[in-house]
């Protein structure tokens, strides 16, 4: 094997993969991380590191002859530590060292950490540069980039990266589901239907897939009926889904057509949603504040679109989205008045 293929494998080793492959996609609305009103991405990444990560890394190292054995063992297994402990500063610094001793693929796990920390436009560029290290090839790589553009509302560039990725591994459904929500998010309906249904093709058992779908049927089609079938199948597949529940509350609480709207039901399903974020998420909080309003409780509304509102965190999409239309939701719970969606697109 050359210096440069046995270093390039590095990449493949370490796989501290840019998502779990259970996570609610990018949607937090989708927190997430693909966001979205849904699970953060957050947050909810389970980076694997693989027994062997600091070895390989010494090995490639050592065999470009940047450093010496012990040197690089070093600082990697600092880099690696300190990522893993949440300390991605550290990390950001470790793996800068490894780079300017010349071991280029160290700006893969210093992406890591940038997307970690939030600062996108550093994670981005990092990964250009292992994307032209690895010819265009690295899937991790390309993927984790979508996610960042994502996460930077460049729909247009997240859907063709997360593309690229799918031409490398056609068969994975979460890809789909990713660009899915890029195309949600683009205002590509269309595309968005197409590649949630060929998620599901590839995997009928993700809930996170119905759910998205159905949130595209109300928001898109209008089909609230189909929306909500959608989120009953994710939460029977996975009662653990608070995006569906979430879901399925927000059609019950603020479709525009009042045959569709139930607000005690809303109020169950949205306490739910609340429950499993362990009322730490401010995407089923607003929801719970809309199911209380369709219910009459304008008191406690109130009370929990504030809560929302007062939560500082990095949502994405989903964030601006939400502080959009939180001053004029609480205004309307203020003069007892629900929140419905508008007909129109």
């Amino acid at each position: 094997m050359g210096r440069r293929e046995l270093a390039r494998n590095y990449v493949a080793e370490i796989d501290i993969s840019p998502r779990d492959r259970q996570r609610q996609g990018c949607f937090h609305r989708r927190p997430t991380g693909p966001g979205r009103r849904r699970q953060f991405m957050q947050k909810s990444f389970n980076f694997t590191l693989r027994p062997v990560l600091v070895s390989v890394l010494t090995a490639a190292m050592v065999w470009f002859g940047a450093v010496p054995a012990v040197e690089a063992s070093d600082f990697i297994t600092r880099a690696v530590t300190a990522y893993q402990q949440g300390n991605y500063d550290l990390a950001i610094a470790e793996f800068s060292e490894s780079i300017q001793l010349g071991v280029r693929e160290a700006y893969y796990g210093r992406a890591k950490a940038f997307y970690q920390k939030g600062d996108y436009n550093r994670a981005i560029a990092d990964l250009d540069n292992v994307i032209q290290l690895q010819n265009d090839s690295s899937a991790a790589a390309l993927e984790l980039r979508g996610l960042a553009y994502f996460k930077k509302a460049d729909y247009k560039s997240a859907a063709a990266d997360f593309g690229r990725v799918i031409d490398l591994r056609p068969g994975d459904p979460q890809l789909f589901l990713e660009r899915g929500d890029a195309w949600f998010y683009f205002g590509k309906a269309g595309l968005a239907f197409a590649d949630y249904n060929r998620s599901i093709q590839l995997n009928t058992t993700n809930a996170t897939v119905y759910a998205h779908r159905g949130e595209l049927y109300a928001a898109y089609k209008h089909d609230y009926r189909k929306g909500i079938v959608d989120c009953l199948t994710g939460i029977s597949l996975d009662p653990g889904s608070w995006l569906a529940y979430n879901n399925l509350a927000a059609m019950l609480s603020m479709s525009p057509y009042a045959k569709i709207r139930d607000g005690q039901l809303a109020v169950i399903h949205a306490t739910k949603a609340c429950e499993l974020t362990h009322w730490k998420n401010p995407l089923p909080l607003s929801v719970l504040a809309a199911a209380d309003a369709e219910n009459h409780d304008f008191a406690d509304a109130i009370k929990w679109q504030q809560a929302s509102m007062d939560m500082d965190l990095d949502m994405g999409p989903d964030g601006t989205r939400l502080a959009l239309n939180a001053e004029k939701k609480l205004e309307l719970y203020q003069n007892h008045r629900p929140f419905h969606a508008s007909t129109h697109n």
